[in-house]
């Protein structure tokens, strides 16, 4: 199977390369410079995968934009930012728009290739599961309330898909292995297999976590913090 990317950059140079790098390991890509264009085009030949700078001509937050509303209608495509914004801010805010993923400038084509081949075996394993009865998914957690399924980075709660971002499974999954007596932030932002990533940004993305949990109910308060340490799971 061939996938298709979708490049959204308003840098040319960096465009082509981008292009010809993911051409060369067997992809097929369309190239996009501004945000209207990147949403007209994507809209009427929907790609596999976005890969998506922030800032777009004239335009510093436009990134931002084609993602907010590729999800708010529904399209079901893993994004990766590609960018040099990298303020622990904004890659908290584009991780939480819905992001899959989020790299900064530079970095090796090579490597953003193969994180790319990740996510879409990722979402390709999640798309064939849509289907089926979340019992069926592989748990690695004694918890009887919590299926957890690494290879489809797929979590459920009493039975239920909690929506979760890459980044968040992978927080998840980290501090439930750890279990007690708890996982530190080195290691928390070690998981991630993000750059760059503080306390802060970690304390964001847990506090975001449980915001899911509890949407969907019962009361969840498994994830624990361990002042100064890190967090801790504790068993409902």
């Amino acid at each position: 199977m061939t996938y298709r990317i979708a490049i959204v950059e308003d840098d040319i140079d960096q465009q082509q390369n981008y292009a010809d790098a993911l051409q060369r390991r067997g992809f097929e890509t369309q190239c996009y410079t501004f945000v209207e264009e990147a949403l007209h085009g994507i809209s009427n030949d929907q790609p596999d995968l976005v890969l998506l700078d922030v800032v777009l001509g004239d335009d510093s937050d436009g990134g931002f934009t084609i993602c907010r509303k590729l999800l708010d209608r529904g399209d079901n495509i893993p994004i990766i930012f590609l960018t040099d914004r990298s303020d622990e801010i904004d890659q908290v805010f584009g991780l939480r728009l819905g992001a899959w993923d989020y790299q900064t400038k530079p970095i090796s084509l090579a490597l953003l290739a193969e994180r790319i081949k990740g996510l879409l075996r990722i979402h390709q394993a999640r798309s064939a599961d849509t289907n089926n009865d979340n019992s069926n998914n592989k748990s690695t957690t004694a918890n009887p309330d919590l299926a957890i399924d690494e290879e489809k980075s797929f979590a459920s709660w009493h039975g239920k898909t909690l929506p979760l971002t890459l980044t968040e499974f992978r927080l998840l999954t980290a501090i439930m292995k750890a279990g007690p007596e708890g996982i530190d932030y080195n290691d928390l932002s070690e998981s991630t297999m993000q750059r760059m990533v503080t306390n802060g940004t970690i304390n964001s993305h847990i506090k975001n976590i449980r915001k899911k949990f509890n949407e969907l109910g019962p009361a969840f308060q498994c994830i624990r913090n361990k002042p100064g340490f890190g967090y801790r799971w504790e068993k409902s």
